[in-house]
C-alpha cells in the first residue's frame, strides 16, 4: 500500500508518529498496524522518507507547521507513485524556501539509530598548530601570548588567533603558518585586520606583518576571508599557480581540488587567474568562479552563496549535491574514511541542512531514510552500499 492510498485519518496519525506527537497508547497502536501487514510497513517507510525530505526552513525564518502539514498531506494524496511523490517534495522545497533546505528531525529512538555495533570509534584529532618563523610548532588549543622575532604579539584564545602589530615593522617580512587537521577549524585575525576562517584540513601561510606593497597569503584547503580594505596594499591569495586579487571584500575560496578551485563572492570585487599566463576574470557579488588548474578552463555563474559559506556557521547545506561530494566533506569534518561498494552510488543527489557538529549517526540515519543507500561503520571507516 503506497502512502497516497492511505486515508486522511491514517496519514495524520502516521505524520504525528514520525514527528513524535503521539501518546504512548496511540504510538503502540501505530506500531501494531505496521507489523500487521508488509504493505503497511512499506507505506509508513515511504511516508517517513517523504516527511524527512520535505522539512524546509530559511536560516532565520521558520515555516508555519500547520501550513507545511497541509501542503504535505495534499501533495501526498495526489501523488500516484513514489517517484511523483519525491518530485512533489522537491517542488514544495522550492515553494517554501528560496535557498536553504533542511529536514524534519524525527524522534531518533534507539530502534531508528545506527546500531551500537556500527558507531564510529573515538577519534583522537590532532590539535590545530601554529608554525612560527623559527620553525617552532605551537599547540593552538592552549591559551597563551607569544612574541615573534619582529616584536609582534600573537594572542591565542579559544580557536582564535589575533596579531598585534609592533610600533616599527621590519622591511623583510617573517611568516607564520596555521595547519588545521581533519575534524578541526580555526579563526585568525591578521595584523592588517583581515579576518580568516579556516575549514578542516586546511593551511594558511602569511606574513606576521604586512610591509609596503602587496599583501600575499598562501592557502591550501578552504577559507572564508573578510579582507580589510587598503588601496595602497592590494591583497592576494595564492594556491599553486592560482592567484586571486581582492579589492576589499568578503569571499569563500575552496582549493581542495586542483581540477575545481572555487571562489564565491559575498560582496565587493575579486579577480582571479588560473595561472600566470591567464587573463584576470572578475566576479560580482553572488557569483561563483570555477577554475580547472590542469586545463585552465574557467566558468562563472550566478549562485546562491549560502550553501558555499554555510560551513563557516557550522552548517552543512546540500542543494542537489552528489553523495560523493557530501561524503568528502564528512571525511574532513568527522575525520573518517569512506568507501563506496558501487561507484554509481556516488551520483545520488540530496537536499539537506544540518549542524556540522550534530551526531554523525543522525546524519547517516537521514541519508539512509531518504534514499536506498545503507551505511556500515567499522572503526573509523564508513562503507556505503545499496539496499
Amino acid at each position: 500500500m503506497e502512502s497516497n492510498l492511505l486515508d486522511q485519518e491514517m496519514l495524520e496519525r502516521l505524520l504525528a508518529y514520525v514527528n513524535g506527537e503521539l501518546e504512548e497508547e496511540e504510538r503502540l497502536a501505530v506500531e501494531r498496524w505496521m507489523k500487521d501487514k508488509p504493505e503497511n510497513k512499506e507505506a509508513y517507510s515511504n511516508l517517513e522518507k517523504d516527511y524527512l525530505f520535505i522539512r524546509c526552513a530559511e536560516k532565520e525564518q521558520k515555516v508555519n507547521v500547520d501550513m507545511r502539514r497541509l501542503i504535505l498531506l495534499t501533495r501526498m494524496r495526489q501523488a500516484r507513485n513514489r517517484k511523483i511523490c519525491l518530485q512533489m517534495a522537491a517542488s514544495i522545497i522550492i515553494l517554501i524556501t528560496t535557498c536553504v533546505v533542511c529536514w524534519f528531525v524525527a524522534p531518533f529512538s534507539d530502534k531508528n539509530r545506527i546500531s551500537k555495533d556500527d558507531r564510529l570509534a573515538q577519534s583522537i584529532i590532532s590539535p590545530v598548530k601554529l608554525i612560527l618563523s623559527t620553525g617552532k610548532e605551537v599547540d593552538l588549543t592552549r591559551k597563551e601570548n607569544i612574541q615573534e622575532q619582529d616584536g609582534s604579539i600573537v594572542t591565542i584564545d579559544d580557536k582564535t588567533l589575533v596579531y598585534e602589530q609592533p610600533l616599527s615593522v621590519e622591511e623583510k617580512p617573517i611568516y607564520n603558518k596555521i595547519v588545521v587537521p581533519r575534524g578541526g577549524e580555526f579563526f585568525v585575525e591578521l595584523s592588517d585586520g583581515t579576518k580568516v576562517w579556516l575549514n578542516a584540513e586546511s593551511e594558511l601561510e602569511y606574513p606576521v606583518n604586512f610591509i609596503a606593497g602587496e599583501r600575499n597569503v598562501k592557502l591550501k584547503g578552504e577559507a572564508y576571508f573578510s579582507v580589510k580594505r587598503d588601496s595602497s596594499r592590494p591583497f592576494f591569495v595564492v594556491s599553486g599557480d592560482y592567484r586571486l586579487r581582492v579589492y576589499g571584500t568578503e569571499f569563500n575560496l575552496n582549493t581542495y581540488h586542483q581540477e575545481c578551485i572555487q571562489v564565491v563572492l559575498v560582496n565587493g570585487v575579486v579577480g582571479f587567474k588560473a595561472n600566470s599566463f591567464a587573463s584576470e576574470k572578475r566576479l560580482k557579488p553572488n557569483q561563483l568562479g570555477e577554475v580547472n588548474q590542469i586545463t585552465g578552463e574557467v566558468k562563472i555563474k550566478d549562485v546562491d552563496v549560502y550553501p558555499y559559506i554555510a560551513w563557516k556557521n557550522q552548517c552543512c547545506v546540500f542543494v542537489n549535491e552528489r553523495l560523493e561530494s557530501i561524503m568528502e566533506k564528512i571525511e574532513r569534518w568527522y575525520d573518517v574514511d569512506v568507501f563506496f561498494q558501487n561507484d554509481s552510488l556516488k551520483d545520488i543527489r540530496f537536499y539537506g541542512n544540518i549542524q556540522r557538529y550534530s551526531n554523525i549517526q543522525e546524519l547517516l540515519f537521514f541519508l539512509e531514510k531518504t534514499s536506498s543507500i545503507r551505511f556500515k561503520v567499522k572503526d573509523r571507516t564508513i562503507v556505503i552500499s545499496e539496499e
